[in-house]
């Protein structure tokens, strides 16, 4: 008897004009989303570069910068003008943002317990961490407490915003 011819498999896949449309519709719509995602990405990151290399080269010394804002603010102005807290929100501003240019720390949106806490760990000079944290302990007073200096306190502390901005300074060896 002769055997009869069966097929080794089944039939695997049937060609469908609809499946491949609907696949190629799907992989065009992810080449389309994908394109438009990296161009936003790269929109982005050329936008942090061009940030970055603003920030990270500065026309002047940050000491410079900060030590000329410091001269431009008048504690007589802000005394006659009962201007008390905004004279010392103002220079703490101006050393937190050398403090940040100088150590390389972000001290923008942090307390002032924080900021100390950031400096033990990169400056080894406890004395300038413990005039600091002095500094901001007496400034925080005014600032947040009903303490108001007078005109020979405020005078004092800007002379003393001066001190530690001259003091902190590392200087890079050229």
């Amino acid at each position: 008897m002769p055997e009869e011819l069966k097929d080794i498999k089944d039939i695997i896949y049937i060609f469908d004009w609809g499946t491949f449309l609907f696949f190629s519709l799907i992989a065009l719509v992810l080449i389309v989303a994908g394109y438009f995602l990296f161009k936003y990405l790269r929109r982005r990151w050329k936008d942090k570069k061009e940030a970055g290399g603003a920030a990270a080269a500065p026309s002047r010394p940050f000491d410079e910068v900060a030590l000329e804002a410091l001269m431009k603010i008048d504690p007589v102005e802000y005394f006659e003008k009962s201007r008390i807290k905004e004279f010392y929100f103002e220079i703490t501003e101006i050393v937190r943002q050398f403090l940040t240019g100088n150590y390389h720390i972000d001290t923008m949106d942090k307390t002032s317990l924080e900021i100390i806490e950031e400096l033990e760990r990169v400056e080894r000079d406890f004395g300038k961490v413990r005039n600091l944290d002095r500094y901001f302990g007496e400034c925080d007073l005014v600032k947040f407490a009903k303490l108001r200096p007078g005109l020979a306190e405020m005078k004092q502390k800007k002379a003393e915003s001066e001190n530690i901005i001259r003091e902190c300074l590392k200087r890079i060896p050229a």
